[in-house]
Formats: C-alpha cells, structure tokens, sequence
C-alpha cells in the first residue's frame, strides 16, 4: 500500500516521520514523507532548532498528482498555511485517513501547544477514519473538565464518545494509567473494548509514534483494529524491555516492528 505522511521530522531521535517510515517500511508499504516542520532533534533536547517545510504546498499537492495513495497519516501540525493544504487535499481524498495529533502527555500541553493546533485537529477529525491521541490529547481535543489525576474508565469512554459525535469513525485512546497498567480504550459506533499492558518504568521517546505507525498498517491492509490492538501492545512491549538503556533521554529503537499474523 502506499502511504502518504504529513509529520514532523527530527534529524536527530528515533521520532516522528522518522519512526512512521521506518515501521510502515518494514510491514511491507511504500511511504512518502513530506515534512510539516523540521527539527533540529526532538524538544527534549537543550536548545532545539526548527522551521517550517519549504514549499510545502507544491511538494504536497505534487505527491498527490503523482502518486495514487492509498492512505494519508496526519501527524504534527502548528501553522494555519500547512493546515489548510492538507484540509485542502482531504476534502478530495477518499482513501484511508489517520490522524495522530500531537499536543500534550500526561496530564500536561507539550511547552509548545498553541490552542491554534487544537483546533486544527479539531476540524480534521471529520475527515478520519481513526485518531490515536493519547489520554491528554484526547481531554484537549474534547474540552473535557476533570482532573487528568482523577480520570476513570468511564470518563475515557465519555471522551472517546465525544470525539465519535465529532466525526471521527474509530478512536484509540492510549496512556490511561490504573493500577500500575496501561490500558487502551478502541472506540467505535458499535464496539467498546479494552486492552492492558504491563507498565516499563521507563520513558522512551518514539512509542506513540510507532504504536500510530503499526495501527496505521493494521488499518490499510483491512484488519479490523479491535483485532490488532493487542498483537500492537505485545510487540511494543517485546521491544522496549529488550532494548539497551541509556542514561538520560531513551529512544525507541526502530528494527523489529514488523507484525507477526
């Protein structure tokens, strides 16, 4: 399949478009990556650098001429420019569309979050087949008034509610904590399930990456995502605890992400 992404990409860590190409490689799909801004490494990192995609629109718009693709993955996004020319190319898109917005973790807006890009996800998730926000995401996208310490199960089913009524086809919500476990909520029109992984105790940059990357592959080979959230789950997990730790920023090391049957 061929696989259209729109994301940031870091020259240095195993992030974004960079995690999203290596892993829809290794299942098997051709991937064009057009940078929405560019980093000088991830903003974890002291004294980062970035600018926006030169010619972005024409690059874009050109990809879309070319090449028939079959789905379009929808990462970063903070300039209402770049925003605008991927609604542009939605609105006359009928293939597969991913959205993996990319605002806040735990509890808390990454540092540089502006309610601009909150709203620019906002109006996309009428254009998705699935989003993957993980559990901040999800409260930012929806507005939703709780203290993220004091979020439970059924909240994350009434926010995943209230992103269906706003568009979106399929919500995978990830990174809600309890008891010590991850647990995701797969959300649609007709199913409501929930799946636990062990905890690493451990932050490694990349997963949210790679966990959209691997749905976004499950998705466009026609595997129903309820199915595959699990085979996703183990695999990451299988990874992260075999990876060699550093001390300081830990990355997500990108070889095995293929997906077994």
């Amino acid at each position: 399949m061929k696989i259209l992404v729109f994301n940031d990409y870091c020259i240095i860590g195993n992030i974004a478009m960079k995690a999203n190409i290596s892993v829809l490689s290794q299942n098997g799909h051709e991937v064009f990556g057009v940078p929405t801004k560019i980093f000088s490494s991830n903003m974890s990192y002291k004294d980062y650098i970035s600018f926006d995609m030169p010619n972005f629109s024409e690059v874009a718009k050109k990809i879309i001429e070319i090449k028939d693709v079959d789905a379009i993955y929808i990462g970063f996004i903070d300039n209402e420019e770049t925003f605008e020319i991927i609604k542009e190319i939605l609105q006359k898109f009928k293939g597969k569309v991913i959205l993996d917005p990319i605002l806040g973790d735990n509890g808390v807006k990454y540092s540089g979050t502006k309610s601009e890009q909150i709203t620019f996800y906002k109006e996309l998730l009428k254009f998705a087949d699935v989003v993957t926000p993980n559990l901040m995401e999800a409260m930012l996208l929806t507005n939703y008034n709780k203290n993220f310490s004091e979020i439970e199960r059924e909240d994350v089913e009434k926010i995943a509610k209230n992103l269906l009524e706003m568009g979106v086809k399929q919500i995978i919500i990830k990174s809600f904590e309890k008891n010590n476990l991850l647990n995701t909520l797969y959300f649609s029109e007709n199913t409501i399930k929930w799946f636990e992984s062990e905890k690493v105790e451990l932050k490694i940059c990349g997963t949210g990456d790679v966990f959209s990357s691997l749905v976004t592959s499950e998705l466009v080979k026609g595997e129903q995502l309820e199915n595959s959230i699990q085979k996703i789950q183990t695999l990451l997990f299988e990874n992260i605890i075999k990876q060699e730790k550093q001390d300081g920023l830990n990355e997500i090391q990108l070889e095995n992400f293929k997906i077994g049957e």
